[in-house]
Parts: structure tokens; sequence; C-alpha cells
């Protein structure tokens, strides 16, 4: 028998403490602890689509409509921009991804945050923001400046 202390089980109230996602940021920590990166997990439209069919849940605190779902994510991306250093990533999911790489957890939000730290870790996400003429990062075919970019920042 050691010494040593043995952990105490987390309650089920405090593991869903821990792994509350209100906007779905996720830090890259390196070994060194840094943080060199972030990215926010984001749908698609054709994913939005079958995200909400297969997960009805997203549509608890997210709009149906994709474009006010796209909105939704930039006023967390300012809100979440203007408290953590760096700029983020927007990492766009797969639907098909998320089930392959997780299974029953695929709609969870440690999943899509888990998927989407990999996503920017990998260089396959989008950076944020976009200047003001380019085309905006949720695919509308609009530039940012006239789609996302007036979104104000979530409280």
């Amino acid at each position: 028998m050691s010494n040593e202390p043995q952990p105490e089980p987390i309650s089920p109230e405090e593991l869903s403490e821990l792994f509350a996602f209100k906007n779905d940021p996720t830090q890259i920590v390196e070994g060194d602890g840094a943080t060199t990166a972030w990215a926010l997990a984001w749908f698609p439209k054709g994913e939005w689509v079958k995200a909400t069919e297969k997960w009805p849940d997203l549509l608890d605190n997210m709009p149906a409509d994709h474009q006010a779902y796209s909105r939704k994510i930039e006023s967390h991306l300012k809100a979440s921009a203007a408290t953590q250093p760096g700029s983020p990533d927007v990492s766009p999911l797969s639907v098909d991804t998320l089930v392959e790489r997780f299974a029953d957890n695929a709609g969870e939000p440690l999943s899509r945050a888990t998927m989407g730290a990999e996503l920017s870790r990998k260089g396959q996400a989008i950076s944020w923001p976009p200047g003001r003429n380019d085309q905006c990062w949720c695919q509308s075919g609009a530039k940012y400046k006239s789609c996302c970019g007036p979104v104000a920042a979530a409280e």
C-alpha cells in the first residue's frame, strides 16, 4: 500500500462544469504551457444542416439559419478575441469526420472543440479576422465588411 495521496473521484456536476463550453474556444497548449493558438469550431452551411439533424440539441443555443448561426459565431469570436492573446482560427467541422473520430461522443461540445483544435494545429482552419475587403470566413461569398464584419461582440 502506497503512502501517495489518491485522487478523489469527480462528481458528475464537477465534470459537467469542467467541460461546459459556452462558445467552444479551444486553446492549443504546448508542453511548456505556452498558448500558441486557439480555434473556434464551426459547421459550414451543408454541415450545419447535417449536424442539426443528427444533434437537434445544437439548436438549443444556436439559430437554425446558417447565416444567423455564423453571425453568432462571429460575435463569440470577437468577444473571445478581446480577452485571449493572438487571433483565433475558425475550424470548419465535418459531421462524418466527427462521427468517425469520436463515435457516440461526436455531438458533444468537447469532441467539437477537440476537432477544432486539431484542425487548427494541422493548418486546416480559417484565419480570423479576414481583411474588411476579403471574402468573409463564413463562406457566404460576400466581403467581410458587408457580412459578418459589422456583427457586435457577444456580451
